[in-house]
């Protein structure tokens, strides 16, 4: 099938729409590809990936673009927009959710909320759910039902030759193992079949907002908390500036604070019990808490790191919240600029910790906790000191790792990360990289982060008139996708 063949829309350097396609969700990605590729169909994304492995384009995906390593926009390659495939089926009889290869979060939770059932799913609406999954999937939900890929049932993948194949734990399964975890660079997922469950329409929510100097206070409880809590407990911390909007006290507008943010998916009056002491700590600038439609608690943090901003980011998984860990992430975060700075915090645990380290590609099962710095800013004239000085918290923060990482928050300089992120698994997924994709026409690190990309025998061809730069040849770009 050429591209002849294509059926959705091709967008070039020509094109009057070609820098608001390329761009994703962080501003400070400003690669080039040699073609958008808007795909409203399977075959669309087979043309495009057939023409990708005739001219040794490297072709990746796009679902929401929420990459921070802008993983999904390679620099002379095909980026393989899927936004228009944003299909979410859902059987409520059978608990099964079919999504598109460009379905966002928001699209995911409010079709399956509907029928009041749920998968694990990420905080911020606007993410895809394609990316989230490929490389995990961690959520308010996660230590309840473990991580979105536990809750894969199995995938449609357009392949590097072209052909379509279903991968699920009887077709394929060497290939299902690795799209749990191991990324976007084994093929283009069409679709994702779920697994649901019974949660909401109504959830019991908490926040409990306290003035930064609390954090040893608020962590440690939270740290035990979570140790002797039930599954139906999550908490995700943070250290952020408070909103400057109500119901927060305008006195605290701006200011750097702590705030637990939780939910309870069981019985109500259990939820309120447990929930209700993280807002007992004393000195409390604002909290509750309640119930809430689950869909509307998804949204959060919606908003918080908005696109088009500048964003930098380092993470790692930690066993507890001891003080030097506690000072450290304070420090960092009374150091590092950025109006859209924060300090995130994901207990894990539950559901998570009950899946072997290899029986996905997702290999820390057994963490506590997923830390970082998500630094955010608008002035390109900050890019030089920010990103300086998220490096050197990230510097003093790592003596506190495990030594594995979250695919889905490598940044563009991580690449050195995902070998030791991937710990025993990571040979098994070179193997399958190279039984299907020898080619690297997805190109990509395993650990998806657009840095270093798996072996793969060197390749240039010239790229003809149907990819708008006639005689031009192109080395694979390294992006990983989504």
């Amino acid at each position: 099938m050429a591209l002849s063949d294509f059926g959705g829309e091709l967008i070039d350097a020509g094109h009057s729409d070609y820098d608001k396609a390329r761009f994703g969700w962080n501003g400070m990605i400003d690669r080039k590809p040699a073609l958008i590729a808007r795909c409203k169909t399977v075959a669309d994304v087979q043309a495009a990936v057939r023409h990708a492995g005739m001219h040794g384009l490297t072709a990746v995906a796009r679902g929401g673009g929420h990459s921070v390593s802008g993983a999904s926009v390679p620099a002379d390659g095909i980026m393989i927009d899927l936004s228009p495939m944003n299909t979410v089926e859902v059987d409520p009889d059978a608990r099964i959710a079919r999504v598109g290869g460009g379905a966002l979060l928001g699209d995911l939770d409010a079709a399956t909320q509907a029928h009041g059932l749920a998968v694990t799913a990420g905080v911020e609406p606007e993410t895809g759910a394609g990316g989230l999954t490929l490389g995990g999937g961690i959520g308010f939900l996660a230590r309840k039902l473990g991580l979105t890929i536990d809750n894969l049932l199995g995938a449609q993948m357009v392949l590097a030759d072209g052909s379509v194949v279903e991968t699920n734990a009887q077709s394929h399964p060497d290939l299902f193992w690795a799209i749990r975890g191991g990324g976007g660079q084994f093929g283009i997922v069409t679709r994702f079949d779920y697994r649901l469950h019974a949660i909401g329409p109504d959830v019991m929510v908490s926040q409990a907002w306290y003035p930064v100097d609390k954090a040893h206070e608020v962590l440690h409880f939270l740290d035990e908390t979570l140790r002797g809590a039930p599954d139906d407990v999550a908490m995700g911390p943070a250290i952020l500036k408070v909103p400057p909007v109500e119901p927060f006290p305008e006195e605290w507008h701006g200011r750097l604070a702590i705030a637990a943010v939780g939910c309870h998916t069981g019985d109500p009056d259990a939820a309120r019990r447990q929930l209700q002491p993280s807002l007992e700590l004393g000195g409390m600038i604002f909290g509750f808490v309640d119930s809430q439609p689950y869909v509307e608690f998804q949204k959060t943090f919606g908003g918080a790191s908005p696109k088009g901003g500048r964003y930098y980011w380092k993470s790692i998984f930690v066993e507890s919240m001891t003080d030097e860990l506690i000072d450290t992430l304070v420090t960092g975060a009374n150091a590092v600029p950025g109006e859209y700075t924060q300090i995130f915090m994901e207990g894990l645990g539950g559901a998570i910790a009950r899946v072997g380290v290899t029986e996905t590609a997702f290999s820390n099962r057994t963490a506590r906790w997923n830390l970082g710095i998500s630094a955010g800013w608008t002035d390109p004239a900050m890019d030089e000191e920010i990103i300086a000085k998220t490096r050197h918290f990230a510097e003093r923060l790592g003596r506190f790792s495990d030594g594995t990482v979250y695919l889905n928050y490598l940044d563009r300089d991580d690449g050195a990360r995902t070998k030791a992120g991937f710990g025993p698994n990571y040979e098994r997924l070179m193997q399958v990289k190279a039984q299907y994709d020898p080619d690297n026409v997805f190109g990509g690190p395993l650990g998806g982060a657009g840095q270093a990309a798996a072996p793969a025998r060197p390749q240039r061809r010239r790229c003809e008139q149907d990819c708008r730069h006639p005689g031009r040849t192109h080395p694979r770009d390294r992006s990983g996708g989504y």
